[in-house]
């Protein structure tokens, strides 16, 4: 009998080495649930303004400056349907202030009902606005002077756009017809 009861102890020993490994696993699988489901802790940049975040550094700028012409003065207007040139614009500076000026043989369209719009668009950072709606002249061309009413550049607005719009539809961009890029 005494071998049997020196089993018994080596039993109860093994079970309670087993036991406590068994909690110490169970403790430390505890404290990695409890440590992944922590919320991360992040440093928070505040940024004044979205002013700031949409203005180039100087490092974006050197790289707009280097890849897209913001000195050219005249742009081809390209009719999208055919790829064929239909116009041109020419921009600068008169009495300090931008200009643009547009002359492009459209089609006829019914001027009760439509209109073709002027836009401008910024690729960097992106933004774009209309010059308004384009008038005939005596040759029965259609032209736009457009200046500026304040002393802002406008020089990084290197993309024409021309749209047909609906008097009645939306005040946004109708369907493109006419695209031009000042230097191409």
């Amino acid at each position: 009998m005494v071998r049997s009861g020196a089993k018994q102890t080596t039993r109860w020993g093994s079970s309670i080495g087993t036991g406590v490994i068994v909690l110490f696993l169970f403790l430390l699988f505890i404290l990695a649930v409890k440590w992944f489901r922590s919320e991360p802790v992040e440093e928070k940049r505040t940024v004044p303004s979205v002013v700031d975040v949409l203005t180039p550094d100087p490092i974006s700028q050197t790289l707009v400056n280097g890849f897209i012409d913001t000195q050219s003065r005249e742009a081809r207007l390209i009719w999208l349907a055919t790829g064929g040139s239909i116009g041109t614009a020419l921009r600068g500076d008169k009495d300090g202030k931008y200009y643009l000026e547009l002359k492009t043989n459209l089609p006829e369209i019914d001027r009760e009902k439509i209109y073709y719009q002027v836009w401008l668009l910024r690729r960097l950072p992106y933004d774009f606005f209309s010059l308004g709606e384009m008038t005939t002249d005596e040759e029965g061309y259609f032209v736009l002077q457009w200046e500026a009413l304040d002393d802002e550049d406008y020089l990084g607005y290197t993309e024409i756009i021309i749209t047909s719009n609906q008097y009645a539809g939306s005040t946004d961009p109708g369907t493109h017809l006419v695209e031009g890029q000042f230097g191409m």
